[in-house]
């Protein structure tokens, strides 16, 4: 499989108050931007915009969104989150939780409200309460989907990448343990580190929406 990204600047890159990168990856040939950001002003408004381009999905109860949470291993074993993505159709973000200075408000309100959207992921059992022992105190309203209790049961313990692949047919998307290991708290996330948040995010999403999750089981 071949995966293409590049960095995208925005207009205000030179500028003091430029706040956040924006990526386009290439998955399979479709192309869905990432915004990278500690902003929580920049994190509402990618909400807000996600939002208002799924007003019908979101007043029918069928919103999905690809979740994710990074952390940065710890001698005490803490899993406390560095970063959240987040992916709804095409648009992903990467919000720098442990670099931001407060709560996005927006964000935070949805996030915690119960029935507004259905949050699925892949080995999520600790991502609620990593994000509540984050340094924002931000509050999942319920634990998000873990996708493998929605596919067939031979994928039951299996790793993202082999879940991608039998689901979607994408080989190479792999959780790499450099990179799953690596700072989450740096000023600046490496390209490999955003690479594999937005693809699992991304993969999540596509995979939830597919076979709805919203619906009761």
């Amino acid at each position: 499989m071949v995966i293409s990204y590049s960095i995208e600047r925005c207009p205000c890159n030179h500028q003091p108050h430029f706040d956040h990168h924006l990526y386009d990856v290439d998955l399979h040939g479709t192309v869905f931007t990432v915004t990278v950001t500690a902003s929580p002003f920049t994190a509402d408004c990618w909400l807000n915009k996600t939002l208002n381009r799924n007003a019908a999905a979101l007043s029918s109860g069928t919103l999905v969104a690809g979740l994710g949470v990074q952390w940065t291993p710890r001698a005490d074993g803490l899993r406390i989150a560095d970063t959240l993505q987040l992916c709804i159709g095409r648009r992903c973000l990467i919000f720098q939780i442990s670099r931001a200075t407060s709560s996005p408000f927006l964000l935070r309100d949805f996030l915690v409200e119960p029935g507004t959207c259905t949050f699925v992921g892949f080995w999520n059992r600790y991502d609620r309460q990593s994000l509540w022992e984050s340094q924002l105190g931000l509050i999942l309203g319920s634990d998000p989907i873990d996708l493998r209790s929605l596919l067939n049961q031979e994928l039951a313990h299996a790793s993202v990448e082999t879940i991608v692949e039998s689901f979607l047919g994408y080989s190479g998307v792999r959780t790499r343990i450099q990179v799953s290991l690596s700072n989450w708290g740096a000023f600046t996330l490496t390209d490999d580190q955003v690479l594999q948040a937005s693809l699992n995010a991304r993969c999540a999403y596509l995979i939830g929406h597919a076979v709805e999750a919203w619906r009761p089981r």
